[in-house]
């Protein structure tokens, strides 16, 4: 093999590892920092923070609506202000808080339908 194959075979594959790197991080998302959600909705409860813009929110709300929870649904859109209280960087931040307002669930994205409903029951909700 030529010195000019070897680089370009070494640039070839220096470009895929990068690639996948770079897939990898965006399939990743980094956990949203804890938050302190006193005074916002009902205990025991499902908060849930969403965008009119966000892509997954209507599908995190199906899932939290099939399970037969009551909600406290926070937009974007109309209660900026809490978004700015509550410190949320990402949506949908769902969060499921007990009677004494412990978080039993927190996190970002879909949930699992089978982890929301544990989480839910968890909490004595259901």
């Amino acid at each position: 093999m030529t010195p000019l194959v070897s680089v370009v075979v070494v640039l070839l594959l220096s470009l895929v590892v990068v690639a996948a790197v770079r897939l990898i991080a965006r399939w990743q998302k980094p956990p949203h920092p804890p938050i302190d959600l006193e005074g916002l909705g009902e205990r025991p409860g499902v908060i849930v923070f969403t965008s009119t813009d966000c892509t997954t929110c209507s599908e995190a709300m199906r899932v939290v609506d099939e399970a037969g929870s009551s909600v406290r649904e926070v937009t974007w859109e109309l209660e900026p202000q809490l978004f700015d209280r509550y410190h949320v960087e990402a949506v949908p931040l769902i969060a499921v808080l007990d009677d004494a307002g412990r978080s039993v669930f927190f996190g970002t994205g879909v949930p699992g339908n089978a982890r929301f409903r544990s989480a839910i029951r968890k909490a004595g909700i259901q």
